[in-house]
């Protein structure tokens, strides 16, 4: 494609042609753009943005700050009170580390939150360069030009590596790509010393590419894949070998010695794919070497044969870590989301045909080209093109996040499109001349009798080539302004989070960054607080204070606590919030302000904070949705405002009803009607000032809620917690159609519920309690003998007698509960198939009761026979409330729900036809159990 062969400088053997110059000269301009756009936000000010940045800073900060061996040692005590989190174990510490030592080497005396602001613009920019390395090296020179340029303007990579965004996925797809680069240049390579060290380079840079960021884990999907297909279109095998051997050890080396994701990546899908594929490749390349070459492909299909059999039985007996929920969902997107917290998240969302043709436009039409080019030619680069462009496309269509391995599969294959396109058409008019005859006629290389030829001259084939290009030009340039409100352009003009608050409005304002300071600098440093889980990191970064929950929704029971905090009603909301030990409690809205009559003012709320996010804290909360929003779903009932703690703390009450008719209020009625929005009025409901009587107090608002002028208000609220606060529901009267719970102190930051059933109960019940000792610690729960006595007496004779001893936590499920008392599970080497199965050789009549199967909850474990409890019981980790009345509740947690918790997280197998099995039993051993009294069991109680 290019020609220029003119020698410009000559060094050696080396010649420097014009041809090098032109490359050099559009890989800059690909570098340029691309770091202009991406600094786009800018205008809106120098922040990093969105959330999970301001952790990844800060974690970055305590390397610089205290040393790699400290951060590898750190337990995080100001977020996630009061457990904790522990740091390299829970992030991404290949992020953190990197960024630290090249902030050491680069950072010429700027801060460190400076050099992290500019990172992903650097690092984006740079892939530009690893881009057309990988594509130059599939297709050739002219195919790399085009997709360095094609990255340079992607939306969907563009918004994920922005200006401050100091997140995963810069560094991650820099470390990826030109570890894909090196792996295909090894492919293509020839002299053994340089294929090795090249496999071995791309292995390690997977390998850290993926303690970078987790969805890295996706290039294991298209190498694997890439292993198992090579046999079938090349005959040499013994470079592919070696190269899948190096890089496939070294990648699981990398990946398994740092903290996360360590040995769950080596035997995870990850691991055992690329592993897998190895081993495939390995099988055939020896078979061949041995059986005749002329079955070579038959003998293939034998050995594919007996790997997919294999295969099959790894994953029905799931013999392997099991991933979350998001990475298996990423590879069947037919999984449902369950989980209301996951399905929460924006970033979770199921992208739509319209935002693929919005990111991508003109080039699907060259992928597709390029799809049918690679077929044609079926080598082994074009393969593996196909393979990287089909298996990109096919995560991305599960989340919004992971259309960045689509804009990737995209632009390799429009790129390789577009190359072969063009090349055609210039071969075709090239500057001598063209003949144009009818193809089918020159396909049959004759030509009838009368056909006539027409030779062009070379003046027409220049005005055609010049029309092509710049028709070529201009379908490529068009995406970059058409649509005018969602082009390429406009597509990187997003503010920073902490500048426009997280909506979507595109413009600059104070509020989070005034408030996160006010706090600061006016509240106890050791105090807690406690907010929705998204501004966890903005609080603990910016503010300085100690958090309850953030973005890394490790505990999802911490997060449904908060959210029943805001939906309870108020008193029993307070009650939750104290439990939680939190001395203020933040609040987000935002809405927008109108001038109304006699000075005053009316409101409209719902653009992105607390208030447009209701609905997920009635779900994860387990609230039922209908009793706090009308129809639409989206307007608060009376219910939500009379009877829930959000409702009070949320400063407006409705005044009318209104529908808007040609940008004006029209129809203003006193009720709600489908269709119409509410208006609200300022209301106030707890006081500027700490008032004996009142649970919480307004200490601060942020400058637009305050202001009277007309327009968006981004309020940040601070109510102080009012710890000396008795409320009425905390002596046991409990107001409104409330489904509260109460909360009990217990040890390790864990709350576990006690229903009201349970309260009354244990008022009159036994000081007797169970101490369940086992290999993550002891387990206190408190018996329930007023409402299932059978069941406790049972539970109390059997520990006794010591037929808990040894046994096992066998079942595990994390979010639900972990259950044991299983005789058959005891002895060194227990047949795991008999887990589950076992008891004491006796039933019990069921006692179902009232007492809800809230977190925390003992009940007893039976078959489909109501009376066949034996000695089999469970701990509920997650409230279950759809077990009441189906079990036997006997018994809760008091103290060591952290224990619980432990348990709850261990690895889990699902072996020899039984779920939910823990990996290592020693690791949910119960060691014994002992019955004694209160006062003995918890000391200083």
């Amino acid at each position: 494609m290019l020609d220029g062969n003119k020698t410009l400088l000559r060094t050696g053997r080396f010649h420097f042609q014009l041809k090098h110059l032109l490359v050099i000269a559009v890989l800059a301009i690909s570098f340029s753009t691309a770091f202009i756009i991406r600094s786009y936000p800018i205008k809106y000010g120098y922040f990093l943005n969105e959330f999970d940045p301001y952790f990844d800073y800060r974690a970055t900060k305590y390397i610089v700050d205290n040393g790699l061996q400290a951060y590898l040692n750190w337990h995080d005590t100001m977020s996630w009170y009061p457990e904790g989190r522990d740091v390299p174990a829970t992030s991404q510490t290949g992020l953190h580390i990197v960024a630290a030592f090249l902030y050491q080497i680069f950072g010429a005396g700027s801060s460190l939150l400076d050099f992290v602001i500019i990172f992903p613009v650097v690092m984006g920019s740079l892939t530009t360069i690893a881009i057309f390395a990988l594509v130059r090296t599939l297709k050739g020179t002219s195919a790399g030009l085009f997709a360095s340029l094609f990255f340079a303007f992607t939306p969907a990579i563009i918004q994920r590596g922005n200006l401050g965004w100091f997140k995963s996925e810069p560094l991650g797809l820099f470390l990826g790509i030109v570890a894909t680069y090196l792996f295909v240049s090894a492919i293509k390579g020839r002299q053994i010393k340089f294929i090795i060290l090249r496999a071995l380079l791309a292995g390690f840079l997977l390998g850290l590419a993926n303690a970078s960021w987790g969805g890295i884990q996706y290039f294991a999907i298209p190498l694997s894949i890439f292993f198992i297909a090579i046999p079938f279109f090349r005959k040499d095998l013994g470079i592919p070998l070696v190269v899948a051997i190096c890089i496939t050890v070294m990648t699981l080396a990398t990946a398994g010695i740092f903290p996360r994701p360590g040995i769950s990546f080596v035997f995870g899908p990850p691991g055992i794919a690329l592993i897998g594929g190895t081993v495939f490749l390995a099988a055939t390349f020896f078979v061949r070497k041995f059986t005749s070459s002329d079955h070579s492909i038959r003998n293939s299909l034998i050995v594919l044969g007996a790997f997919i059999v294999i295969s099959v039985g790894v994953m029905v007996t799931e013999a392997y870590y099991s991933p979350s929920f998001r990475y298996l969902n990423a590879i069947n997107p037919f999984l449902s989301a369950q989980n209301q917290l996951t399905a929460s998240v924006a970033e979770h969302f199921t992208p739509t045909i319209v935002d693929y043709f919005i990111d991508y436009s003109i080039l699907m039409m060259f992928a597709g080209f390029g799809i049918w080019m690679a077929f044609r030619k079926r080598n082994d680069m074009t393969i593996f093109a196909l393979i990287l462009g089909i298996t990109g496309l096919y995560v991305s269509a599960t989340f919004a996040r992971l259309l960045v391995f689509s804009s990737i599969s995209i632009i390799v294959l429009a790129s390789m499109g577009l190359f072969d396109l063009t090349r055609i058409f210039m071969e075709r008019y090239s500057s001598s001349g063209a003949s144009v005859a009818a193809p089918h006629k020159a396909a049959r290389g004759r030509e009838k009798k009368g056909t006539e030829r027409l030779q062009l001259k070379p003046s027409h084939n220049r005005l055609i080539v010049i029309s092509f290009a710049v028709v070529l030009t201009f379908l490529l340039t068009l995406p970059l302004f058409y649509p005018p409100n969602i082009n390429w352009v406009t597509s990187a003009d997003v503010p920073p989070s902490i500048a426009n608050g997280g909506t979507g409005y595109r413009m600059q304002v104070a509020d989070w960054i005034d408030a996160l300071n006010w706090i600061s600098n006016n509240t106890p440093k050791d105090s807690v607080v406690a907010s929705w889980w998204d501004y966890g990191y903005w609080i603990t970064t910016l503010a300085n204070r100690t958090s309850l929950a953030d973005n890394a929704t490790i505990n999802q029971t911490r997060i449904a606590e908060l959210a029943k905090m805001f939906i309870e009603p108020e008193k029993e909301g307070y009650e939750i919030a104290k439990e939680l030990d939190s001395d203020y409690v933040v609040l987000y809205l935002v809405g927008q302000r109108f001038p109304g009559a006699n000075g005053t003012s009316f409101y409209t709320l719902g653009s992105g904070g607390d208030e447009s996010k209701k609905q997920w804290f009635i779900r994860i909360g387990g609230f039922n949705e209908m009793d706090y929003l009308e129809q639409d779903g989206f307007t608060p009932t009376p219910m939500f405002w009379n009877n829930t703690l959000l409702g009070k703390l949320i400063p407006y009450t409705p005044q009318a009803y209104a529908s808007i008719q040609g940008g004006q209020l029209a129809g203003i009625q006193p009720v709600y009607q489908p269709g119409t929005i509410a208006l609200y009025t300022q209301d106030l409901k707890f006081p500027l000032s700490e008032q004996p009587d009142q649970p919480f107090s307004l200490v601060y608002a942020s400058p637009s809620f305050v202001s009277n002028t007309p327009g968006l208000v981004f309020g940040v609220l601070v109510y102080k917690v009012n710890q000396d606060y008795q409320s009425e529901s905390m002596s046991g009267e409990k107001q409104g159609n409330s489904t509260s719970t109460n909360f009990n102190n217990t040890t390790g930051g864990s709350r576990p519920v006690a229903p009201d059933s349970a309260n009354s109960a244990n008022s009159n019940s036994t000081q007797e309690t169970a101490v369940i000792q086992t290999a993550q610690g002891p387990i206190t729960i408190e018996f329930l003998p007023q409402v299932a006595p059978n069941h406790v007496e049972n539970f109390k004779k059997l520990a006794q007698e010591g037929f808990y001893n040894n046994t096992i936590f066998h079942r595990i499920i994390g979010n639900f509960m972990i259950q044991g008392g299983d005789p058959n599970t005891k002895g060194n080497e227990p047949q795991r198939n008999n887990w589950g199965t076992g008891g004491p050789g006796y039933g019990i009549d069921e006692e179902f009761n009232d007492v809800p199967h809230n977190r925390g909850i003992v009940s007893m474990a039976r078959s489909s026979d109501p009376n066949s409890a034996g000695s089999q019981f469970f701990i509920v980790t997650n409230d279950s409330q759809f077990l009441d009345g189906q079990y036997t509740a006997f018994g809760r947690v008091i103290q060591g729900m952290d224990t619980v918790d432990q348990i709850a997280g261990l690895p889990t197998t699902s072996s020899f036809g039984q779920a939910d099995q823990p990996n290592n039993p020693d690791d949910a051993r119960i060691t014994g159990i002992s019955i004694t009294n209160r006062t003995s069991a918890e000391p200083g109680g």
